[in-house]
């Protein structure tokens, strides 16, 4: 469990500007002898009681991480001048150490620490339409069952791809205490079938490829909804409490699954078609149409750079009023390229991930 040190320095009458700069020099000094600098906080305005005027914080893995950091000091003598200054300068000081309540959510969401844990994920083979399947189950540390994500990837992961099992999201959801299960779909990775493109052989911008598109991509949402009956299944898998979410194609299988499926507890689609919304009228209706079937909440997420942004904007529009929890939001420009923007879901964690996490603790 992460240790966080906090320390309030309470400066005497007329010293705070000189308390601040001590403890800058303090975090300096920490560099100098290879530890964190940690965070410094001023006092932002006055409050009831004693109020620091600055306060210093730093978080460490683990317990003997924090013990080794407070040995480092000990042994500088260049720290121990600055305390000595910062002694003269302040009329005390509190130092707090704190740990964050594991304490799990109703749905089973937990802060948990990935500290030298590694982030690899158990193969899965299950069936979907007379096919044998693969996919890639990533469980936090410790007790479950846990709460889920069903991730569906894009169209980027062919058959023979070393990109098979996609760790950044599925760590990241593991941070929260949720387990995540990506499948491979019909033609895709390590899945046998017919690759997209073998299905879709038209023209791209036309209608026939519009049309070839539109229909396998509602066939692959059905191995979507096998993969969430696989994971209903495990023992390590709270099955009341899973949700889906993909990006690209699968986003688009995200909507798909989740307008033929009502167990899933909730459904994130990033950038689903848009690369092909412009050009691909009959698919807008179809994913507009599966959107208007979902009844669990929904959250619509793309960055401002993609390819288009009108999925989003245009499928939030159409369920405007119809009285379900909808969420979507356009971020800003994620990289220089569209194809950059377009891959906002498995290179931008850092952003989505308040928002994401704050869904899932409602609606997961």
């Amino acid at each position: 469990m992460p240790i966080v040190e906090r320390t309030h320095y309470y400066a005497k009458p007329g010293k705070a500007a000189e308390v601040l700069a001590i403890r800058r020099r303090a975090c300096a000094v920490r560099r100098a002898i290879g530890l964190a600098a940690g965070r410094v906080f001023v006092r932002a305005e006055e409050g009831a009681g004693r109020v620091p005027d600055v306060t210093w914080e730093c978080e460490f893995p683990t317990k003997a991480a924090h013990q080794d950091d407070l040995d480092a000091r000990a042994a500088s003598p260049d720290f121990e001048a600055v305390r000595k200054t910062m002694s003269a300068a302040i009329d005390g000081f509190d130092r707090v150490i704190v740990a964050e309540d594991d304490s799990a959510l109703p749905n089973g969401m937990r802060p948990t620490s990935l500290h030298a844990l590694p982030i690899v994920p158990r193969e899965i083979k299950f069936k979907s339409d007379g096919r044998e399947l693969a996919g890639y189950l990533y469980l936090p540390p410790g007790d479950g069952p846990f709460p889920c994500m069903v991730l569906n990837h894009g169209s980027g992961i062919n058959q023979g791809t070393l990109d098979v099992s996609r760790p950044g999201t599925a760590s990241t959801l593991m941070s929260w205490g949720i387990a995540s299960f990506l499948p491979h779909r019909r033609g895709y990775g390590n899945s046998p079938g017919a690759p997209w493109r073998e299905d879709v052989k038209a023209e791209f911008g036309t209608d026939e490829y519009d049309n070839q598109l539109a229909v396998r991509l509602d066939r692959e949402s059905d191995d979507v909804i096998a993969a969430l009956a696989t994971v209903e299944a495990l023992p390590e898998i709270r099955k009341d409490h899973i949700g889906v979410m993909g990006s690209s194609f699968g986003g688009t299988n995200t909507l798909f699954a989740a307008s033929k499926c009502d167990r899933f507890r909730c459904a994130i689609d990033f950038a689903g078609a848009a690369m092909n919304w412009d050009r691909t009228p009959r698919l807008r209706e179809t994913m507009i149409a599966a959107a208007k079937k979902v009844t669990m909440p929904l959250f619509l997420i793309q960055a401002e750079n993609d390819y288009s942004i009108r999925p989003t904007k245009e499928i939030a529009a159409a369920l405007a009023g119809n009285g379900r929890i909808v969420w979507s939001k356009i971020y800003p420009a994620f990289g220089f390229l569209p194809w950059e923007g377009h891959l906002f879901e498995s290179t931008a964690q850092k952003f989505w991930g308040p928002d994401i996490h704050r869904f899932l603790e409602l609606y997961l």
